[in-house]
Formats: C-alpha cells, sequence, structure tokens
C-alpha cells in the first residue's frame, strides 16, 4: 500500500520479542494514567490488546525503530521502491500532523512503557477534493496477520465519517496481493490499473439489508464495536489536550459535510 504524499512507517516491537502483551484484562484501569497519552486500548480478534493512539511528536524514536523492522519486501510495497532510511525532512513531516487534513494513529504494544509500536495507519485529505482521502496502514512483518491492519482500516474510516472525508482511496502494487484480496474483501474496487493498482471505497455506512460478503459483515461489526471508544477518546482529547497532543481534532459537530453515523490486514 502506497503512502499517501509522504511515507507512513509502522513502528518498533519489544527487543525481548514479546508481540502485543501478555494475555490478561486490562478492564477498569485508567487508559489516560497508565499510558500518559491520548488513546484507548482494543483487543485483537485473538484476545490480545493494543492501544491506539494518535501519533505524538514523541514518538520519532518509534518511527525510526520501527522502520528497521520491516523486511525489504514490506518497504518495497509500501514506498513502492527499495528504502534504506528516511530523510530528517520526512520524518518531521510523519510525526507533525494535525489530525484533521493529516490523520495518524499508531499501534502500542502492552502492557509495560516504553509501549513499543506495532503499525500505524495514516490518511491524508486531498487538497484539491475535501471530501476524499488517500490511506497507508503499515504493520511491522512480526505482528502482520492477527487483524491488526483490519483495526487501524477501521478506526481510519471512523475518523473519516467524522471529518467528511465520504471516499478514501489507496495505491497498491499488483504483486502485494495479499492486501488485493484484503480491500476487495471489504468492498474497496480498483478504479485505475496502471503500474500500481488504485482502489477506493466510500465510507459512507452501508445497508447490511444487501447482500455482503461475510468479511464487510464483520468489518461493519467492528466499527460498531470501536466509534463508542473512539468518540469518548475525541472528547476527552478535547476538553484537555496536553502541549504534546497534536491537534486540532474536529469534531463532527463542527463539519457541516460531515457523514451522519447510520478481510484481512497486512
Amino acid at each position: 500500500m502506497r503512502f499517501p504524499r509522504v511515507p507512513a512507517v509502522s513502528w518498533g516491537r519489544s527487543s525481548e520479542g514479546r508481540l502485543f502483551g501478555p494475555h490478561k484484562s486490562y478492564e477498569g484501569r485508567s487508559e489516560q494514567h497508565t499510558h500518559n497519552r491520548p488513546g484507548f486500548e482494543f483487543r485483537l480478534r485473538d484476545g490480545r490488546r493494543v492501544f491506539l493512539s494518535p501519533v505524538l511528536p514523541e514518538d520519532r524514536h518509534r518511527l525510526e525503530a520501527g522502520f528497521e523492522q520491516l523486511s525489504d519486501q514490506s518497504r518495497v510495497f509500501r514506498f513502492f521502491r527499495q528504502r534504506d532510511q528516511l530523510s530528517e525532512a520526512e520524518i518531521r513531516q510523519l510525526i507533525q500532523v494535525d489530525q484533521v487534513d493529516h490523520v495518524a494513529w499508531c499501534a502500542l504494544d502492552l502492557p509495560d512503557p516504553p509501549f513499543d509500536g506495532l503499525g500505524s495507519g495514516r490518511m491524508i485529505r486531498d487538497e484539491t477534493d475535501p471530501q476524499s482521502a488517500e490511506v497507508a496502514i503499515t504493520v511491522i512483518d512480526a505482528a502482520q496477520r492477527h487483524g491488526l491492519g483490519t483495526v487501524l482500516l477501521a478506526l481510519l474510516v471512523l475518523r473519516a465519517r467524522m471529518l467528511g472525508i465520504k471516499r478514501l482511496k489507496a495505491f497498491v502494487l499488483p504483486e502485494n496481493t495479499v492486501v488485493l484480496q484484503w480491500l476487495r474483501s471489504l468492498g474497496w474496487t480498483v478504479v485505475r490499473d496502471e503500474d500500481s493498482l488504485e482502489l477506493e471505497v466510500s465510507t459512507v455506512p452501508e445497508s447490511l439489508q444487501a447482500p455482503v460478503s461475510l468479511a464487510r459483515q464483520r468489518f461493519h461489526r467492528l466499527l460498531e464495536e470501536m466509534e463508542p471508544l473512539l468518540s469518548e477518546c475525541l472528547d476527552a482529547m478535547a476538553q484537555f489536550r496536553p502541549s504534546d497532543t497534536p491537534g486540532p481534532i474536529r469534531d463532527v459537530s463542527e463539519n457541516k459535510d460531515s457523514t451522519p453515523e447510520s478481510g484481512e490486514s497486512v
């Protein structure tokens, strides 16, 4: 999946080989105090939990460490060419986001600081078409095939609806068959076929009265499960925003063009 305008890079993983942290309940504890950053915990399909949080300037070290966790093939799939390192300008662009026209969230490992990163999702609004945005999702190789990419995509879809973005697009290399199959199973369609495939999907809530695939039904349930958690997190961020929290965070009520509410990962 190509990076929109600037590359969206995944995050690092535990040097101890821990992936997602232990299997145990985290219900009842304060995420804000435990993690000392905005966000919320979310359960993956196998029961493991991750912490979803907007990208902060302090995530630079995770950005750099995560780049090293990508295999050569993953780098080609995400940059459309081999990359050995990121430039200083690219790093600044990736961690300094406004969360309105450039939305970026990361998935962090549990349970111990510094919460090693597992993946990121990024969405950048089209300057010529404010109701359209390009997305990129990156998951480090060791964390793939656990449903994390689907969780990050669901978060981007929900934020797109809140921000009045009605269409999402992504660019994927033809040889990246896993991602192509995954997106198509979720209703994405190919709108242009050149050196890379351009895929598009509507963020408008669909009616499940019409026949849809099992993957799309599951994705719909994922959106329903995540929406109240994300909304609660955004409300808290709007009321109290530490100096290192990216902003502004625009509420759906502030956007007159916003859409009312009604597979598998890389």
